[in-house]
């Protein structure tokens, strides 16, 4: 799903031990229910030690996204090198 379609009823609902509660109502078949390996590690160790937070969010800055998509992804260049 694009950033525009996501809604709250669109989300995965899972609990601390990544067992899905709620499949989402997404559009799509194959997106619905489906919930993201490493993205649910990051999110699930900051719920487990943050138990006053209800929601974890990040997201992928356009720049950072074009280069990780690169072969070669962030190369060590510059003085220090």
């Amino acid at each position: 799903l694009g950033y525009d379609e996501v809604t709250a009823s669109s989300l995965v609902k899972v609990d601390l031990h990544g067992n899905v509660v709620h499949p989402g109502h997404a559009v799509i078949d194959y997106v619905r229910g489906h919930v993201n390996k490493a993205g649910f590690i990051i999110h699930s160790c900051v719920h487990s030690a943050r138990s006053d937070l209800q929601c974890v969010l990040h997201t992928h800055a356009p720049d950072v996204v074009a280069v990780s998509a690169t072969p070669q992804g962030l190369l060590p260049v510059g003085q220090a090198f």
